[in-house]
């Protein structure tokens, strides 16, 4: 069995040469597939099923592809569009996690988010980015 295993491995690894395999755009159609199938199970809304099946498809498209140079582009292009959301989440789970100890809030001038210690007063902040200096309380 163990001579088996190890010739399947080999066998995989020289399928997968020359493809990139999944990356984070496959990953997030699986994802979308998963939460679309679940949600076919609802009575009236069984065509999400098939479009759960075309993102599957897709993303095996991309896994396996071998036209690595335009899979990088889609997933770039990908990776441009949730570029700020994916930041913004972060942003809103550190001030959630922190937010007993820091209050944040934007800058006037350039909209840079900035913290201050809570429980200081009224505290004299000046932003890296754009020098703008203003008061806050904390």
């Amino acid at each position: 069995m163990k001579g088996f295993l190890e010739r399947l491995q080999w066998k995989l690894a020289d399928m997968m040469q020359g493809r990139r395999g999944a990356d984070t755009l496959s990953s997030f159609l699986v994802v979308v597939a998963i939460v679309l199938l679940l949600a076919s199970v609802v009575p009236g809304l069984d065509a999400l099923s098939w479009v759960a099946l075309a993102a599957l498809a897709y993303s095996l498209f991309r896994t396996y592809s071998r036209n690595v140079a335009a899979r990088d582009r889609e997933n770039a292009a990908f990776e441009r569009v949730v570029e700020k959301p994916r930041k913004q989440l972060s942003l809103a789970c550190k001030a959630w996690t922190n937010r007993k100890t820091t209050r944040y809030f934007k800058c006037k001038g350039c909209g840079q988010v900035l913290s201050v210690p809570r429980g200081k007063g009224t505290l004299r902040v000046v932003c890296p980015k754009c020098k703008t200096e203003s008061t806050m309380k904390s």
